[in-house]
């Protein structure tokens, strides 16, 4: 994996080989919020950047559909710091320096694919991961389905095509602040190591 990652900075022209360490001589890392459109999207970007920027991070917040593959990878391969929930977007982790921190957003019952698909890659990256699995009062499906739903309780008790209307594709987060803001100054920290 490292030597695909090396051969895309090449082929990419990818300067930033290594996450910067936090250092008052400077700058602030820069922080990729990755906001996505339809399902599992942030309802509350803006406050997530919001507290990402009063932590001390230079935040931008991007669509990567919006932008080709070249853009797309001088994009992420600038910062220190990517936020995510759980989807297509986070495979752009590829073109980060070593040492970046990923910070994958878990919706509900998708812990088993969040593993799989991003956290156990970050190992072979030389990435450092790190993971904010959400409460069912941050996502959207507590406004259609009661607490005590087999929504929230046993998830894996649906049929494939059931599941992954529910959880892949009708379900929104709203990142608790207060709970949230742990990982991103987690984060910091790892650009310290």
């Amino acid at each position: 994996m490292k030597d695909f990652r090396q051969f895309l900075r090449s082929s990419y022209s990818l300067r930033k080989t290594r996450a910067i360490k936090k250092n008052p001589m400077m700058n602030n890392p820069q922080l990729i919020i990755i906001s996505r459109k339809g399902s599992r999207a942030f309802t509350n970007v803006n406050e997530i950047a919001g507290m990402a920027t009063k932590l001390g991070y230079y935040v931008k917040v991007v669509e990567p559909d919006d932008k080709t593959m070249s853009e797309s990878a001088e994009m992420m391969n600038s910062c220190d710091v990517v936020v995510g929930v759980h989807g297509a977007g986070l495979t752009n982790m590829v073109f980060l320096p070593d040492n970046a921190v990923v910070v994958q957003v878990i919706p509900l019952a998708l812990d088993w694919s969040a593993k799989i698909y991003y956290e156990e890659p970050t190992k072979e990256m030389n990435l450092r991961y790190l993971q904010y699995k959400i409460k069912k009062e941050e996502s959207s499906l507590i406004g259609r389905y009661s607490p005590d739903h087999v929504v929230f309780t046993t998830p894996w008790s649906f049929k494939w095509e059931e599941f992954r209307s529910i959880y892949m594709q009708n379900q929104n987060v709203t990142v608790d602040l207060r709970r949230f803001r742990p990982t991103l100054v987690k984060a910091l920290e790892l650009l310290h190591d």
